[in-house]
């Protein structure tokens, strides 16, 4: 006599609960397997350099390791923990003062006066603590590391809107029924491909010498300017060309040297092609219908500009506003070719002067903290970027 064993709901439900989990281990392990090459790729040549980076900046170290110095390397660079510490509250409370004013035109109107006094409070107390907290850096700090910043922050300024604005200009034009537009294309493309360093010899060799052969001087000749030393004048480009009108200005007003605006020129030339096919392409994902229907209700070409066109080209924009402050931070293969001993140091980024300090002068240790000082700065403004920016970004 045959006896069959009866299965309850419960043990059935438990039998299927562990063949699921079984397949779901089997996967994940599947998963992992297929992983973990990029894993340990990333692992060995990303992370464990930057670790190591972080070790070595803690110590002394020349040609070989020296002794541990902890964050003293940091110190000599930034100054005064006190001053440090002032001027990053007073960076604190300015982003405070900003989230308080963000609350404040989202509340009630008997309320924005209350939250109005309490961002001029935050406001006053960010200006005292960095102006209180900045003077201290500079006088315990480094003060090369400070200019090289300043000319940074000068370049990244003087290019990035220069540049989005003058490929939206052309990317505008191109996207209209143009003869030619691939050719256009093409041609405009072609400065951010070539290498680096041949366009900036190019630049430094004939464009801007400053023989009176070089193309640069050749125009202000033809429209009846004296010629200039160009990436040999280490003068506020202010300076220059109120010198030109007989003028003068205050030494503190001449702004980036004449020099360093050669260079942002030169950046302008590479990476306008670029943001432009890159505008192009967040033109042509723009729905036709939008404008047509537009059209129809009688606006004209500014407002379909104004209220289609750039609303919807926000996102293309945002991204390449990132791309373009991180890039120019980073800056550095342009400009070492194109750096003269008679700008005398005001083309150097932060990224020119970790490299004399880490190839010339064999500070390992200090140009290490340099390099994360940056890192710390690019990633500050990053994020700042997104919090404030990328907020206003219209996705449709």
């Amino acid at each position: 006599m045959t006896s069959y064993t009866r299965t309850t709901p419960a043990v059935a439900r438990q039998g299927l609960l562990t063949g699921r989990t079984k397949r779901r281990l089997q996967e994940n392990l599947l998963a992992y397997l297929f992983i973990s090459p990029a894993t340990l790729i990333t692992l060995t040549f990303g992370l464990l350099p930057v670790l190591y980076a972080v070790y070595v900046s803690l110590h002394k170290w020349r040609v070989k390791k020296g002794a541990f110095l902890g964050f003293r390397h940091y110190l000599r660079a930034l100054g005064e923990p006190r001053g440090f510490a002032i001027f990053i509250l007073g960076l604190f409370l300015l982003l405070l003062a900003w989230w308080v004013w963000r609350r404040a035109t989202q509340a009630a109107s008997d309320r924005r006066l209350i939250f109005g006094l309490i961002t001029a409070i935050f406001l006053m107390a960010a200006g005292w603590a960095v102006w209180t907290g900045f003077p201290v850096m500079l006088e315990t700090g480094d003060i090369r590391l400070f200019r090289a910043i300043s000319v940074t922050v000068f370049y990244s300024v003087g290019t990035v809107p220069v540049q989005l604005a003058l490929a939206l200009v052309l990317a505008y034009l191109l996207f209209q029924n143009v003869r030619g537009q691939d050719f256009y294309r093409m041609i405009y493309f072609m400065t951010y491909v070539t290498p680096v360093v041949a366009s900036a010899a190019v630049f430094r060799g004939i464009v801007f010498t400053p023989r009176d052969e070089g193309l640069a001087n050749l125009f202000l000749s033809a429209i009846g300017l004296p010629t200039m030393k160009w990436l040999y004048e280490p003068k506020g480009v202010n300076l220059v060309l109120t010198n030109l009108a007989g003028l003068e200005i205050p030494s503190w007003l001449g702004g980036p040297s004449l020099a360093l605006v050669s260079v942002m020129l030169y950046n302008i030339w590479v990476f306008v092609g670029y943001d432009a096919v890159i505008f192009l392409a967040g033109l042509g994902n723009i729905p036709a219908e939008l404008y047509e229907a537009a059209k129809i209700d009688g606006a004209g070409r500014w407002a379909l500009f104004r209220h289609i066109t750039l609303p919807l080209l926000s996102p293309t924009t945002f991204f390449l506003s990132m791309v373009a402050v991180i890039g120019t931070f980073k800056a550095f293969t342009h400009i070492y070719v194109m750096r003269t001993p008679g700008a005398q140091r005001t083309v150097d980024t932060v990224s020119i002067y970790i490299f004399d300090n880490f190839f010339k002068a064999t500070r390992y240790g200090y140009a290490s903290a340099l390099a994360f000082i940056l890192f710390a700065i690019i990633l500050s403004l990053t994020l700042i970027q997104n919090r404030v920016i990328g907020e206003k970004v219209f996705y449709g």
